[in-house]
């Protein structure tokens, strides 16, 4: 290979790379965001009925469902929760015997103790949270489950609407003989 062509390959690399750094300049000019402070996502205006609610909210105490549980299954679908659960299945399984995904198996979830399947590794803090899934455990764990059991590795952020909640907690009590 001639001297010649090695300096078009070097200079091709050499301006893509300009090019590449040009676009990265120009890029993070327009899309700056005052305040970023790291996250990765921009922050929407909040309304001032919205920013009051947060304000009535303490940070250190976790989101619990304002409705009882009971309440809401009078009302509630099994069937629309088992659409809900589309959602839980990518890390989710249901079948009685089924094997453990991501996520450990839910059959017969509704009365079980809390990290009782043999073979999953849960994360220490749900491993040491104790206590059965009753109803409400599940409710509130399933509102927003990093606040009720923070450290747990489940990284789906809740189920915010109490009515799809109820129905995707009926589904879950008809997966049991």
């Amino acid at each position: 290979m001639s001297p010649f062509e090695l300096n078009k390959i070097a200079g091709a690399a050499l301006f893509a790379g300009l090019v590449a750094m040009v676009a990265w300049i120009i890029s993070a000019n327009v899309y700056h965001v005052e305040g970023h402070h790291g996250s990765v996502a921009y922050a929407l205006p909040a309304t001032e009925a919205e920013a009051g609610e947060s304000a009535e909210v303490p940070a250190d105490e976790p989101m619990v469902a304002a409705v009882a549980i009971e309440d809401l299954l009078a009302a509630a679908d099994s069937t629309r929760g088992k659409k809900i659960f589309k959602k839980c299945g990518a890390c989710h399984t249901t079948k009685q015997g089924g094997k453990n995904k991501v996520g450990p198996n839910l059959w017969n979830i509704i009365g079980r103790d809390v990290g009782a399947i043999d073979g999953f590794k849960y994360s220490g803090a749900m491993a040491s949270r104790g206590g059965a899934w009753s109803l409400a455990a599940l409710n509130e764990f399933l509102a927003n489950p990093k606040a009720i059991v923070p450290g747990t590795k489940m990284v789906f952020s809740g189920v915010k609407k109490d009515g799809a909640r109820a129905n995707l907690i009926a589904y879950l009590q008809s997966l049991s003989e």
